[in-house]
C-alpha cells in the first residue's frame, strides 16, 4: 500500500466525522427552534406587540415583533431564540397587543407540532 493511500484514509475518515457532527448540530438546532408564522385574522385590530414564553414560565420576555406591525389579513414569520433549547419544551403561551391596547392570548400552543398560529 502506498504512503499516499495510507494518509488519505485517516484524513477522509476525519473529514466524514466532522461533516456528520456539523450536520447533527444543525439538525439539533433546527429541532430546538420554536419559530412560527403568525396570522392576524382579526376584525380591525392592528397587532403592535407579540410576546412568547414557555407555558410554565411567567416571563413573557421581549416583544418579538420588533418594529413591525401586523395589520388584519397579514402574516409574519416569528423568530425567537430566547427560549431555544429550553429542555425540549413544546408548549408556549402567546400574547398579542393591538395598537389601541387590545390584548389577546393563546395558552399552551404546541410549537413542536404547530408552525402557524392565527389570532381571530
Amino acid at each position: 500500500m502506498s504512503k499516499v493511500r495510507v494518509l488519505i484514509r485517516p484524513m477522509l475518515a476525519a473529514f466524514l466525522a466532522v461533516t456528520v457532527l456539523a450536520l447533527t448540530a444543525q439538525q439539533t438546532n433546527a429541532a430546538d427552534r420554536r419559530d412560527f408564522t403568525l396570522i392576524n385574522n382579526s376584525w380591525g385590530v392592528v397587532i403592535a406587540y407579540v410576546y412568547v414564553g414557555p407555558s410554565d414560565d411567567p416571563d413573557w420576555g421581549e416583544d418579538v415583533l420588533g418594529d413591525q406591525v401586523l395589520a388584519p389579513g397579514e402574516s409574519v414569520n416569528i423568530y425567537f431564540s430566547r427560549f431555544d433549547g429550553n429542555g425540549g419544551k413544546c408548549f408556549y403561551d402567546i400574547k398579542v397587543v393591538g395598537m389601541d391596547g387590545e390584548e389577546g392570548y393563546l395558552w399552551s400552543v404546541n410549537l413542536c407540532s404547530t408552525t402557524t398560529v392565527t389570532f381571530r
